[in-house]
């Protein structure tokens, strides 16, 4: 099947929603009549974003349920199970299934069956009395440009469990892309699981056409990041509107939990027009922005005075339901800006991104930055709410301006410095925090210690880069020569992708600009690779009058030195020849319109951001592929060891 690009170029990525829909009904319609649907948690805000309840209901759910709570007493005809394929979701659908005999029931999979999930329904005895299948959720579209791989927690897998089986899960999403739009005529990238998935990759396109297959004509090439690669970036606080709403509240479901014990939700999806204007822009922006939509909606209404004829009433009337939503809409991102402005003003808050910025610019903390990291040691509270995390184990969310000192929010710092430090990080510096982290959320939490210590986020300054499986981190004089070379640090970012992060450019997103050979990567420290650099046709002075650019326009050739101080492997393997790839461009008669980038271990909102607005400063489309769009607090949480 073949789905077109957008009027702008590329692929229509929100199209994958009916095809998943689609999919979810003809599940649905293999028990007729009246059902309940029992959920897993983890995955109700995959399957929101995909179909809405009244779609549902016209195929007979009358119910949901969440797993851990199951029907009960509730009267059912049939139930649909949900669930991941984990041994213990297995066995607590399989005592439900038990509790329900009688009736019919279907078990699905997601996002795939296995071998093991038989096994394991086998064991407890109700293999038999369900109908075994699989609901491939492997691909889901969140905005217009974003696709998430649904694949939460793969960082730790794969670099602390040393479990790499969730990139065949990737693959198959990508898979199903390349189903839709034909093959990547190139796969480039950077870390060691990210050529692991080229790998696979490659070999499952040998399976399905022996290596043959048209190339697509939407994608340029397919981009692939392994988190490992950067793990500064979703350390930092985020600054875009969205970033920040991440950081702030945490955005679960495609929404904003609000209000005392978050029992209020906005959301903030694709379609929501209020939301789409100001979720990429730096906060600073943000209040301007709502400022002038509140003035245009006024102006708007206003217009009804002048309305004479019929017809224009009449035209008027049928906007006011929009004008409705959106003044609504409008009011809830008021308040959600008020609320994130409240937390920014904080000194708290305001020392924390000094403190960032200082690390990422290679400068020493002075004597009032160590002070502060101390005194949120001393003042660590175990039991306050973590934004961007599971909200099943934690405390009611604090008012906006409130910000205490969780572990998470503590150890974001110190992996910070552990990274930008390197040597300068002593060992006797690293036992006080070691021995003040226990003391202060408990003895448990040598585990956690340990496991950053493995994922090479916060490892004793005697100790070695850890097991085979673990990243080797950059040293600080490594992420020094980076900075300087790819010019991360700049002094005026208002037509850099550098405003999301106020002045720092994220690492990954940086590497697609070398391969676009965006002149932004240039800086006069880094003269000696200005060669490599060809300017894109449309510069940053000339945008109006010049042909656009962008895309995977060069490979790493050049830039060695650089790229072995950044951790894994680098790579540039193409799927078509050179031959084929030329025909298939001249007779579109241009370059595809889209690149693919993919985030192996998932990517923060703000470079989401940062690399939307290089689509604008490219003219080319920059489409986002993630294991899922995380903070700071979600990248450590399942380090992190819970009693």
């Amino acid at each position: 099947m073949s789905l077109d690009g957008t009027a702008t170029g590329g692929p229509k990525l929100l199209q994958l929603k009916g095809l998943l829909r689609a999919e979810l009904i003809a599940i649905l319609d293999t028990i007729r009549g009246a059902k309940a649907l029992v959920l897993d948690r983890d995955l109700s805000g995959a399957l929101s974003a995909v179909v809405e309840f009244a779609v549902l209901k016209e195929h007979g759910v009358e119910k949901i349920f969440l797993l851990e709570t199951g029907v009960g007493d509730a009267p059912v005809q049939g139930v649909v199970y949900l669930v991941q394929g984990q041994v213990g979701k297995l066995r607590a659908v399989a005592a439900q299934v038990r509790a329900l005999s009688g009736i019919e029931q279907a078990v699905q999979v997601v996002p795939r069956r296995t071998l093991l999930s038989e096994r394991v329904l086998e064991e407890e005895g109700v293999l038999g009395d369900v109908r075994l299948g699989e609901f491939r959720l492997d691909a889901v579209p969140l905005a217009e440009d974003v696709v998430s791989l649904e694949q939460p927690g793969l960082f730790k897998a794969l670099y602390v469990d040393g479990d790499f089986s969730g990139i065949a899960g990737i693959a198959r999403g990508l898979m199903r892309l390349q189903g839709l739009w034909g093959f990547f005529p190139r796969l480039v990238g950077k870390g060691d699981y990210a050529q692991v998935l080229a790998q696979s990759l490659k070999r499952l396109r040998a399976e399905a056409t022996g290596g043959a297959g048209a190339m697509s004509s939407m994608f340029d090439a397919a981009v692939l990041l392994d988190r490992a690669a950067d793990l500064t970036t979703p350390l930092l606080t985020q600054l875009t509107y969205e970033g920040l709403l991440s950081e702030v509240f945490g955005i679960a479901g495609g929404a904003v939990a609000t209000g005392e014990g978050g029992r209020s939700r906005v959301s903030v999806r694709g379609d929501d027009a209020v939301y789409t204007a100001i979720r990429d822009a730096g906060f600073a922006d943000v209040g301007a922005a709502l400022s002038a939509m509140t003035q245009q909606l006024q102006t708007t209404y206003e217009s009804r005075h002048s309305a004479r004829t019929v017809q224009e009433i009449r035209r008027f009337v049928g906007r006011l339901g929009g004008l409705q939503a959106e003044h609504q809409a409008l009011k809830a991102h008021v308040a959600l800006a008020e609320a994130v402005q409240k937390r920014t003003q904080t000194d708290d808050f305001a020392a924390t991104l000094e403190i960032e910025q200082t690390l990422v610019g290679g400068d020493d903390l002075h004597a009032g930055q160590r002070a502060h990291i101390e005194r949120m040691l001393a003042l660590g509270d175990p039991h306050a709410h973590v934004p961007g995390v599971s909200s099943e184990r934690q405390a009611p969310a604090p008012a906006p301006a409130a910000a205490p000192n969780s572990l998470h929010k503590i150890l974001r710092l110190l992996c910070l410095c552990a990274l930008w430090r390197g040597a300068a990080l002593k060992q006797k510096q690293y036992d006080a925090w070691y021995d003040e982290i226990t003391a202060a959320f408990g003895h448990h939490h040598a585990i956690t210690l340990a496991n950053l210590a493995r994922a090479g986020l916060l490892a004793p300054p005697a100790r070695s880069s850890g097991a085979a499986s673990a990243p080797a981190p950059a040293p600080a004089s490594g992420l020094g020569f980076v900075r300087r070379a790819l010019n991360l640090v700049v002094a005026d970012d208002a037509d850099d992708v550098a405003y999301a992060y106020a002045g720092y450019v994220p690492l990954l997103v940086r590497l697609v600009q070398v391969l676009a050979q965006d002149p932004a990567v240039h800086s006069p420290a880094s003269s000696r690779y200005a060669a490599l650099l060809r300017p894109l046709e449309r510069t940053r002075s000339s945008r109006e009058t010049q042909q656009p650019g962008g895309g995977v326009r060069g490979g790493w050739a050049g830039w060695e030195d650089v790229l072995a101080a950044v951790p894994g492997a680098s790579f540039d393997e193409p799927q078509a020849p050179p031959s084929a790839l030329g025909r298939s461009e001249r007779a579109l008669g241009e370059k595809p319109p889209a690149t693919l980038v993919v985030f192996v271990g998932g990517c923060t909102s703000a470079e989401i951001s940062a690399l939307r607005r290089l689509s604008q400063l490219h003219g080319h489309r920059y489409v986002v592929a993630t294991t899922e769009v995380l903070n700071g607090n979600a990248l450590l949480d399942p380090l992190i060891h819970h009693k």
